[in-house]
């Protein structure tokens, strides 16, 4: 089955020619990346004005399960806080945990 024939103000036939310097296309690419999108149709929606969203980053579901955990821990360590309970050390480790984590979360958010 073909596909269906673009009616004539849906083809994109017209070109518009632009020069840029090294670093300007680079620059374009690494965006156009971060988007996911190709750098063409990535400068066709920012010079038409759109918005455009960085791509979601697929965080490891192991990653997840980390900060779920982490949460619980975290829960735990308050409710025992306002029963009068001092577990000081234990925040150590936490905030030891967490940090780490969130280490993992930010390497996968990195371009």
């Amino acid at each position: 089955m073909a596909r269906p024939k673009k009616s004539e103000h849906e083809k994109r036939d017209k070109r518009f020619n632009l020069r840029l310097t090294v670093a300007e296309i680079e620059h374009l690419r690494a965006q156009a990346t971060a988007s996911g999108l190709s750098p063409h149709e990535y400068a066709r929606q920012r010079v038409l004005g759109y918005v455009v969203k960085p791509a979601k980053s697929h965080i490891e579901a192991s990653v997840v399960s980390e900060l779920n955990r982490i949460g619980v821990n975290v829960n735990q360590l308050a409710r025992s806080v306002n029963r009068g309970r001092d577990f000081q050390e234990h925040w150590q480790v936490l905030r030891q945990q967490l940090q780490a984590t969130l280490e993992k979360v930010l390497h996968c958010y990195d371009p």
